[in-house]
């Protein structure tokens, strides 16, 4: 089932985010040093990690106590919890078992819990009283949190501007996740919705092969630049993919781990068609689909470029 994007904060939001981000990364003289120096930021921020722990449907109810008695015998947390904050130790504490290259994304979203003023006094408060937040409150905050970790990894504007150099393509994303110290997944996003062009990734999970021959491939996750989504309806891409779904021929073959260059036609807004320039790269663990629109398609096959703005 496709996931709601987990990083959309309106105008205000943003903006107050990335003033805080920007502030970390100055206290940590971390602009223009790669990768993007994790443990300066988070000393800067004053928190600490507690490495090697796993996390089990204890912790939560042990945390506290045990931080405070050193955390030497804490093993394991929550089911899918990758990382936890304990504000008033300031104390990070990372699964062991989270992927590594999750990793300093997974740091820098505790990081902001525990930096963005209005979470780090509602965490506390909530710790306190051991009342809990708002559902609403909560995906907002996990929210927040998301787009902080991006905006210190990427640098704020650092990541776009480098990418914005180079051509468009796919091996953009991945040389830049590899210099800044990131996934391919957080790369690829960052990539897309700081773009100029129209464009987009797909996340899809890892295909699903029947006896008869076919595939199926759950969509994941849909993001969009701006320019993109003014021009379809992101729903269009959202079924799963299987044999008769435009991104069926990108999606790297058994043993395969790229594609390059594929072209699709995609209806619009207006149900016209557009063409799509596809590639795809398979992590082992998810498959990105990079698309970018490339124009109109009159009834000659004829392919009318789009104008890349700046």
């Amino acid at each position: 089932m496709t996931r709601p994007d987990d990083s959309v904060l309106d105008t205000h939001q943003l903006a107050t985010v990335q003033r805080h981000a920007d502030r970390l990364l100055r206290e940590a003289s971390a602009h223009g040093r790669f990768p993007t120096p994790i443990d300066d930021l988070l000393a800067a921020a004053k928190l600490t990690v507690v490495d090697d722990e796993v996390l089990n449907e204890n912790f939560l109810k042990q945390f506290v106590n045990k931080a405070k008695a050193g955390l030497e015998s804490i093993k394991t947390a929550l089911s899918k919890v990758l990382g936890l904050l304990e504000s008033h130790e300031g104390l990070i504490v990372i699964d062991k078992d989270a992927p590594k290259p999750r990793v300093p994304f997974i740091k820098l979203h505790e990081a902001g819990h525990g930096t963005l003023p209005h979470q780090r006094k509602m965490y506390r408060l909530i710790h306190d009283c051991e009342k809990t937040l708002d559902a609403e409150i909560t995906d907002l905050f996990e929210r927040e949190a998301n787009v902080f970790a991006s905006e210190v990894l990427f640098q704020g504007e650092v990541f776009s501007q480098e990418a914005s150099d180079q051509e468009f393509g796919i091996k953009v994303p991945m040389a830049l996740a590899r210099k800044f110290g990131a996934s391919n997944y957080s790369a690829f996003r960052r990539y897309v919705i700081t773009n100029s062009c129209a464009c987009c990734v797909v996340v899809l999970d890892q295909s699903v092969h029947h006896i008869n021959g076919g595939f199926t491939a759950e969509v994941r996750r849909v993001v969009m630049s701006t320019s993109f989504e003014r021009i379809y309806d992101g729903k269009i891409l959202c079924t799963p993919v299987t044999g008769f779904h435009p991104l069926a021929q990108v999606v790297p073959a058994v043993g395969k781990r790229m594609s390059f260059g594929r072209e699709i036609v995609l209806h619009d807004r207006n149900r016209e068609d557009r063409a799509c320039l596809v590639e795809a790269f398979d992590t082992k663990h998810q498959i990105l689909v990079l698309i970018r629109d490339v124009g109109p398609r009159t009834r000659s096959g004829i392919v009318i470029p789009a104008v890349r703005s700046r």
